[in-house]
């Protein structure tokens, strides 16, 4: 894993008085007045957040389509310049490589943006496929504008930018300061918003550019809380090298009329039902389920959480776990978290935890 790197808005988190941690090999933002009051501002308002740790693959030639349809489950031949998909990256086995958003950025030119911690990992998966790979991990800043309120504030930095016109998974252009970026219609808290690409040199002043103009600072603590209330997987928890798309319900990201490495394995798992199911678990007991909990089911052993937290939206302990398909109770049915040396009672239920 690659360590040591920083973003280019890093001196800025630290005069806004922000407690950094290290994230993929990154120095990112974990907070800055508080997880809870952040995760509040995005759900009611506008929040920004620093992702800038995220990879930044180009891809691009006579060899990259094809590539890309090889390494990636979305039909990418299907994107027309100026869209952007949801995909993973799979082993032979239809083991989780990494999940990531890829984006047409011209005619024979694609982006890739992976997690931070699997950007190698995706790159050798693209040049196993035969594609071209280009770094661009330090070339760009990604900046996160979500929330109920994040079209007023994008409008009011740049009013004159076509952006809020442009419909979901889609992207325009954006000059920033003279600098030629790009703001897509993306993002990971279930509302409505922007992220944007700008070159690392000008990265402060777009950051200055949507504070002034509304935006609450927050860290990737929210961005957890945030995600995990709408069910969406975290590498490294709901997804891993030994978990498959159809086990975390993650078969609608599947371009079945592809080639896409793992398919025919995962069409065999598809035939015979996969082994286990991903769940969600909303706690009615006061605690709060963590990575690691086990869970029961009228007493009996039946899984583990993978991901788990306080929801600020619901006032309790929510959780994502993993169980036995078979064995997985309905929506409503009643089961445990071992918590330490206590016991959580909550209700399974299919995610997401809120309507957005």
């Amino acid at each position: 894993m690659t360590t040591g790197r920083a973003s280019p808005l890093l001196e800025m988190h630290r005069e806004l008085g922000a407690k950094l941690t290290e994230f993929g090999g990154w120095q990112m933002p974990l907070q800055y007045s508080g997880v809870i009051a952040e995760h509040n501002a995005v759900r009611t308002g506008t929040g920004v957040f620093d992702v800038s740790h995220l990879g930044k693959l180009r891809v691009a030639g006579d060899s990259a389509e094809e590539a890309l349809q090889q390494a990636l489950t979305t039909d990418v031949e299907r994107l027309d310049p100026g869209g952007a998909a949801y995909a993973l990256a799979l082993h032979d086995d239809g083991g989780c490589i990494d999940d990531l958003f890829c984006y047409r950025m011209g005619p024979g030119e694609w982006m890739v943006v992976p997690n931070a911690a699997n950007n190698e990992a995706v790159s050798t998966a693209l040049v196993e496929s035969g594609a071209d790979v280009v770094d661009e991990w330090d070339r760009w800043a990604i900046l996160a504008l979500q929330g109920p309120d994040s079209f007023e504030v994008f409008t009011r930095a740049w009013p004159a930018s076509e952006a809020p016109g442009l419909r979901l998974h889609s992207w325009c252009s954006l000059d920033v300061d003279g600098h030629l970026g790009f703001v897509a219609r993306t993002g990971y808290t279930g509302e409505r918003g922007f992220e944007l690409y700008v070159p690392a040199e000008v990265a402060p002043a777009a950051w200055s550019r949507v504070m002034a103009s509304g935006a609450t600072p927050v860290g990737l603590g929210a961005r957890d809380t945030l995600r995990l209330e709408m069910g969406y997987p975290l590498y490294g928890h709901e997804l891993a090298r030994s978990v498959n798309p159809l086990e975390a319900g993650l078969g609608w990201a599947l371009a079945w009329d592809t080639p896409f490495r793992g398919r025919q394995a995962l069409a065999q798992i598809k035939e015979e039902g996969p082994a286990r199911r991903l769940f969600g678990i909303a706690c009615r007991s006061r605690g709060v389920p963590r990575q690691g909990h086990s869970v029961l089911a009228a007493g009996e052993p039946l899984g583990e959480v993978t991901s788990g937290n306080f929801s600020p939206t619901l006032g309790r302990g929510i959780a994502l776990a993993y169980a036995p398909a078979n064995r997985v109770p309905p929506p409503g049915g009643a089961v445990e978290v071992v918590a330490r040396s206590r016991r959580l009672d909550g209700d399974t239920l299919t995610p997401p935890f809120i309507e957005r």
